[in-house]
């Protein structure tokens, strides 16, 4: 019984890595969905990805839950263009949050309804829920001029 035990504990510290590298590719996958389903407003992509209890917190210091974002997008008071990532780092924390790290580069409409171009730096926090990993939390930098 303890040799059965060693064996299956050795096997699992085998494939841990494994394991954790298919969560990682993961959690790149959702990222890369959210910034290609903004640029495109798929809204069906944001609603699945994006937490019900999402924080979006702009580089502005302006704030968003999952429902005023995605109205906003809708209504076209907000419009990203372009979202195009420049670098991307996942992090797993556990096996239910992960954080993505992303430098890329945005055009999105001005208030003023022009377009403004920046280059951001990103922190998003992920949590799998029911399986599926979600935006729960969005932090941006501008990068200075």
């Amino acid at each position: 019984m303890i040799q059965k035990s060693i064996s299956t504990t050795l096997v699992l510290l085998m494939f841990t890595p494994f394991l954790a590298a298919g969560e990682e590719a993961a959690v790149d996958a959702v990222e890369r969905a959210w910034a290609k389903a903004m640029e495109e407003n798929d809204f069906e992509t944001l609603e699945r990805v994006l937490a019900d209890d999402l924080y979006y917190s702009h580089s502005n210091f302006l704030e968003d839950t999952k429902r005023s974002y995605i109205d906003k997008l809708k209504s076209g008071e907000a419009r990203y263009y372009v979202l195009d990532t420049q670098s991307l780092r996942v992090r797993l924390l556990d096996d239910e949050t992960a954080l993505t790290m992303a430098v890329a580069e945005y055009q999105t409409k001005a208030p003023d309804g022009s377009r403004q171009k920046s280059i951001l730096k990103t922190l998003h926090i992920y949590r799998k829920n029911n399986g599926q990993w979600q935006m729960t939390a969005h932090q941006s930098a501008r990068k200075p001029d």
